[in-house]
Formats: structure tokens, C-alpha cells, sequence
């Protein structure tokens, strides 16, 4: 049945989203402060939206893809809108000691036991972190629509039109022409990847089979770090050798996004399951993203992708692993 749906936020996320639902009978609008480059063609489902600027969007269904606490939630009706999907995060799952991702640089990284299911204990609702606010945007969406609240929990998100894609890590050392790249952590960590494509394909099929609860969005498989450097090469066409190293080596080299002490690895098939989902692998996934990637190659990439620009290291400090790589 043909739906109204608003898609509130402009990124990959709503990207992947207009590209699964942008075609379809729903009638589909994008609300974001500004129409990105990909809407160019479809004036007419764009409207500008800012929060406390612009009229709350109100629809059959709502895909709020930027709510981070209870007060972007409240603003919802839901006597006015039919179902509301929202984008929270599978950093908000604690390990026995109670560590999370949030605080591991003071606490230790958590310690979780095999993939990680909807079951796993979280952090409590609060103003402290981004997942104490994320588990009362949570906690809000479900007082609110009950059953008609749909709530994603994804991991370490890819796609194209990102602001914060991982994969440049790799990207721009092979687009300079860097031929070995270290990695730390010997490339075996393993960070659970997410694809924005797989996200809109759970947004459309929730639509469809009026799926409510709490969900982690994750891909089929959870590849290593080096299995990412592998795929990636392949897709841009690089011959480069990778350097696995012990542990973290100074000057952060080798440390990649994705690179963590222990696996978090999350357990997406209760979404695979009642999406009647496919699992596609990383490589597979990946490739418009890298692709979007190597096409761009923005000159300045710090103002492009803001969120890598803020990591609290360098990412790419040449004439450290050039050094490192010279000694070994």
C-alpha cells in the first residue's frame, strides 16, 4: 500500500533511503536544511527543515535519521503520524562491567561475548553521553508510538554522501599511490560494519510488514580490518601490500576507524529475518561507496568530512609509517 513517507536528514543514510523508497508508490519527501546534490532532479520532494525553523514533518511514516535525545522526538505527534522510524546506534550496548564504546579511552574497551543481540544489556537513559541520549530517544519513540515505534541500532555505517567515511582511510593512501600500509592490531580487529543500503532496505521492508521494536542493523558478515583494506583495493583497483603490526605502534600508525583492542560484532538477523532480507558481503556492499569515494577525492578533506577531521589523531601521518615501515 502506497504510503507517505518523510525522510528527515540529507546524509548517506537518507540517501540509502531515498534510493530504496524514491522509486516506489510511496510518495516520498526529503526534509533537510538544504537540497543535496542528489535530489537535484526531484525538486518537488524536497522541503527545507530545520528543527524550531520549520513546521514538524508529519506523515504515514517518518524516518527521522538525525534524532540524538528525547527532545527530537517529542516534537513528534503521533496521533498525526502512522509510524516512526528512527536511527539510534549499537554503541548504546554495555559489556557486565558496564564499559561501552563511549568511554573505552578511560575505561577500558567492553568485552562482549560473541555477536551482540537486541538482548544484550544498555547503558541507562541520560544527558551524560551519546548513548545515554540515544537510549532516551529510544526510550521516548517507544512511550510514544508503542508498536508503531521502529527503533535501528546500526554500527559503524557506510555508504556513499557520508560525512564520515571510513573507508578514506584507506582510499587516500592508495589514491597517493602509497604502496604498503601498515596495520595495527596485526588487521584483525574487526568493528562491525553497517551499510546504508542495507538500512533502506530494512526501512522499506518495516513499511511494507509494519515492523515495530528494536532492531540492530548489521551486515551479514563482520570482515577484519585487513579484509576491508583487501576489499577496498580490489574495488579501486590498487596493488598494495599490507603490513600487519602487533598491537597499537606509536604515533597512531596503522590505527584505522575501525581499528579496536577486542571484536564488536553485532547480530543482525533478527532484522534479516523479519525483513526477509539478503546478505550481501562487504565487498559487494562497499563498492559504491569507495567508488563514490575515489571519484570525489576531495583535495580538502577535513572540511569535507568533517566527523573523520574531529578523530583525536592523525590519519594519515606519512612520515610516521614511513619511518615505522623503514625499520621492519
Amino acid at each position: 500500500m502506497a504510503r507517505s513517507v518523510a525522510i528527515i536528514g540529507a546524509g548517506q543514510i537518507g540517501h540509502a533511503a531515498w534510493q530504496c523508497l524514491g522509486d516506489t508508490a510511496h510518495v516520498v519527501t526529503v526534509h533537510a536544511r538544504s537540497r543535496p546534490d542528489w535530489l537535484s532532479g526531484f525538486a518537488d520532494h524536497f522541503l527545507p527543515y530545520a528543527l524550531n525553523e520549520q513546521a514538524t514533518p508529519e506523515a504515514e511514516v517518518v524516518f527521522d535519521t538525525i534524532a540524538f535525545d528525547a527532545a527530537d522526538i517529542e516534537r513528534y505527534d503521533p496521533d498525526r503520524i502512522g509510524r516512526l522510524v528512527v536511527v539510534s546506534s549499537a554503541s548504546v550496548y554495555c559489556d557486565a562491567a558496564g564499559r561501552t564504546l563511549d568511554e573505552a579511552a578511560q575505561n577500558g574497551f567492553p568485552e562482549l561475548e560473541g555477536p551482540i543481540t537486541e538482548a544484550q544489556p544498555t547503558v541507562s537513559a541520560g544527558p551524560e553521553t551519546y548513548s545515554t541520549r540515544k537510549i532516551r530517544m529510544e526510550e521516548c519513540a517507544l512511550e510514544l508510538f508503542g508498536d508503531r515505534a521502529t527503533i535501528l541500532r546500526p554500527c559503524a555505517i557506510y555508504g556513499s554522501h557520508s560525512r564520515h567515511p571510513r573507508e578514506w582511510w584507506f582510499v587516500k593512501r592508495m589514491l597517493d599511490g602509497r604502496r604498503r600500509i601498515p596495520l595495527a592490531c596485526s588487521g584483525n580487529s574487526k568493528f562491525q560494519t553497517t551499510s546504508s543500503g542495507l538500512i533502506g532496505d530494512f526501512v522499506s521492508s518495516a513499511i511494507e510488514r509494519e515492523l515495530g521494536g528494536i532492531y540492530n542493523i548489521a551486515d551479514g558478515s563482520s570482515p577484519s580490518v585487513l579484509e576491508i583494506g583487501k576489499a577496498i583495493s580490489r574495488i579501486v583497483g590498487a596493488d598494495v601490500e599490507f603490513e600487519p603490526m602487533e598491537g597499537y605502534p606509536d604515533k597512531f600508525v596503522g590505527r584505522t576507524p575501525w581499528s579496536v583492542p577486542r571484536p564488536f560484532v553485532v547480530n543482525g538477523r533478527k532484522a534479516m529475518k523479519d525483513g526477509e532480507l539478503a546478505a550481501i558481503g562487504y565487498e559487494v556492499a562497499a563498492e559504491e561507496a569507495v567508488t563514490w569515494l575515489r571519484d570525489l577525492a576531495p583535495a580538502d578533506w577535513r572540511t569535507t568530512f568533517p566527523q573523520l577531521a574531529a578523530y583525536p589523531w592523525e590519519l594519515f601521518d606519512c612520515a610516521a609509517e614511513d619511518a615505522l615501515l623503514g625499520a621492519v
